[in-house]
């Protein structure tokens, strides 16, 4: 708002110069441009500030849940796609939801955990619109940034609107100015209920993608997107099975922390345990592992 009204200044003062109508002589409206810039610059760089830290508090947020290991999944979408409905759905959480631009200015973040016992922190954030302004663009960094780390993205169409494929492409541009081109998508069209026909097979939209067709609102088509989820998920875990010696407990519970467990068992040389853990948890358990070490890909697209 700042960025917009301090051009527009010398226009709300112009009737106090004109009434003047001295070349030499100050009028009341130069002198009014000079205060309100001042008082508008001002504030425009405490807002900076503000925003820098709004950054590096985001940036702890971050560290932090990468300590806990659980994999991050961010909604994201044009403006009233339905995103914070849908977190509402997955989560069961009370997050804002209006039909409003930008209404979720602070990421929500929830666990959620899967049938099978896997979990993932899912984060809605700031609605899209088309040719995003930069200043927008800057402004919102911080929230915008939840999307270019999360390990997948769940792009929400709302697939009702007439607008819907020009609302997918503006997505996929700010997507790409924000450094977010390459995440993994899941595509989850929204509203489909609204609509009598088939649009998972919709041209416009990448056909490489697995796409979804849900009502967040009445929770039509929740079952099958976690599932789906969760099998991208699983596209980033390595299958193990080790045996860890007794005197290397603390891999036993990274294992425990990091990983999912389907089998452990005590031999006489360790703990044998096999299950599945995220590529970049798995490093120091590969010294013990038993078979090959394979990644998810070709058994989940073997299924």
């Amino acid at each position: 708002q700042i960025e917009y009204d301090l051009p527009r200044i010398a226009r709300q003062w112009s009737h106090l110069s004109r009434q003047k109508g001295s070349v030499q002589q100050r009028g009341e409206g130069e002198k009014q441009i000079e205060v309100d810039r001042r008082i508008l610059r001002r504030e425009k760089e405490q807002l900076q500030e503000e925003l820098e830290q709004v950054r590096t508090q985001r940036q702890l947020h971050r560290d932090r849940r990468k300590d806990v290991g659980a994999p991050v999944v961010a909604l994201v979408g044009y403006t009233n796609a339905g995103k914070s409905t849908l977190l509402n759905r997955l989560a069961s959480s009370n997050s804002l939801s209006e039909n409003k631009l930008f209404a979720t200015l602070d990421p929500m973040t929830r666990r959620v955990r899967l049938t099978g016992g896997q979990e993932f922190l899912l984060t809605d954030t700031v609605g899209f619109v088309q040719r995003l302004p930069t200043v927008l663009v800057a402004a919102f960094r911080a929230t915008l940034e939840e999307v270019a780390e999360a390990d997948l993205l769940v792009h929400v169409v709302d697939a009702s609107s007439p607008h819907m494929l020009n609302q997918v492409k503006a997505v996929e541009q700010v997507l790409e100015e924000i450094g977010a081109g390459g995440r993994p998508v899941v595509v989850a069209l929204n509203k489909a209920d609204l609509l009598s026909t088939d649009i998972t097979q919709l041209t416009g939209i990448a056909a490489e993608l697995p796409k979804v067709r849900v009502s967040a609102l009445k929770g039509i088509g929740i079952d099958e997107l976690l599932r789906c989820i969760s099998d991208n998920l699983m596209l980033q875990f390595v299958a193990l099975d080790v045996l860890i010696p007794y005197d290397r407990g603390e891999l036993v519970a990274q294992f425990h922390q990091f990983g999912t467990i389907e089998d452990e068992s005590y031999e006489a040389n360790g703990t044998r345990i096999r299950g599945h853990m995220p590529n970049n948890h798995s490093g120091p358990l590969l010294a013990f592992q038993q078979i090959p070490t394979k990644s998810l890909r070709a058994e989940i697209h073997g299924r």
